[in-house]
């Protein structure tokens, strides 16, 4: 199968080391919605990839797809960087604790542009944990759970955000 080239926006929500010298970066992208794309080589110091791929980094990037293995990241650019949320231990709770419940209820693959430009848009402007549940609820919303919280992860939600328990 031939190689296909792709280029879109997305926000990093998670990245994890894989084997000796890559990343493996979740990313909530405008065109793809959530996916998981290989930084081959990003852990390297000499890696020009590893800068770009900070959580929360609003990023440029370009893959490729090779039939059923994992996209491979070829490029990324900062567009926006939301550094202001790692400046104290209660914004960064707040951040992680947000980017967890969007990575459990995104499904890998479901484009929704609408919900990339929400969570862009929360990270860009909001500060406390009031901002947040606003966030969530429209989230949630959006996501088409009305007032509930998604069934398959109510228990795990609560945990981390007590405040929704209806």
């Amino acid at each position: 199968m031939p190689s296909a080239y792709f280029k879109t926006e997305g926000l990093v929500i998670k990245k994890m080391p894989f084997g000796e010298a890559d990343f493996l970066v979740r990313v909530l992208t405008k065109d793809f919605g959530k996916m998981d794309v290989l930084a081959k080589g990003a852990r390297k110091t000499a890696s020009k990839l590893n800068l770009h791929l900070d959580i929360l980094n609003h990023i440029r990037l370009q893959f490729v797809k090779n039939g059923e293995r994992l996209p491979t990241l070829m490029d990324a650019e900062i567009i926006a960087r939301y550094d202001d949320w790692f400046s104290d231990v209660d914004k960064l709770s707040i951040m992680g604790r947000i980017l967890q419940v969007i990575d459990m209820v995104i499904l890998p693959g479901a484009k929704d542009e609408k919900l990339f430009f929400l969570a862009l848009d929360f990270f860009g402007t909001a500060k406390n944990e009031a901002e947040a549940i606003n966030f969530l609820r429209s989230f949630f919303e959006h996501e088409g759970y009305g007032g509930t919280l998604p069934e398959e992860h109510e228990e795990k939600i609560i945990k981390l955000w007590p405040q929704l328990k209806n």
